[in-house]
């Protein structure tokens, strides 16, 4: 089901604003975005769209799993479309760019802690933090 279906299956209407925040992520796939970022983008498409109703509607898009929360160890928390993949982020210290990474070797961990604590493990995320390879030439150079 589509982010706009998700919404509306879940009784809550699918408003301009709501709209206009789920079209940034769309149109920034696999780039995490804080409220700030997020509000500016929209803010493009709708001038009238307030700080305040992003936060809103990413709680909501949040809740309904149609975006996800995004650690990147930063003070703002971050964001993307959840499209179902599970990928974990890698962050260069120097330009602070984030770059997706497919693949995962947690699932054994997950399984170890189930099996070793009383601990219900329902999730899992991963940054990795090192210099990507433009600032790496850049070093160098």
């Amino acid at each position: 089901m589509d982010a706009h279906g998700r919404v509306k299956s879940h009784g809550y209407r699918m408003t301009r604003q709501r709209r206009a925040v789920i079209e940034v992520f769309a149109e920034h796939p696999g780039r995490p975005l804080n409220p700030a970022d997020v509000h500016l983008l929209a803010s493009e498409k709708m001038p009238d769209i307030g700080l305040a109703t992003v936060y809103r509607a990413l709680e909501l898009l949040c809740e309904l799993d149609v975006v996800r929360r995004v650690h990147l160890h930063e003070e703002a928390q971050h964001y993307e479309l959840n499209t179902g993949e599970h990928r974990h982020h890698l962050v260069c210290v120097s330009c602070r760019g984030v770059f997706p990474y497919r693949g995962c070797d947690l699932e054994e961990l997950e399984e170890r802690v189930r099996g070793e604590s009383d601990f219900q493990v329902i999730s899992h995320c991963l940054s990795i933090f090192g210099y990507c390879g433009e600032c790496l030439a850049s070093a160098k150079a």
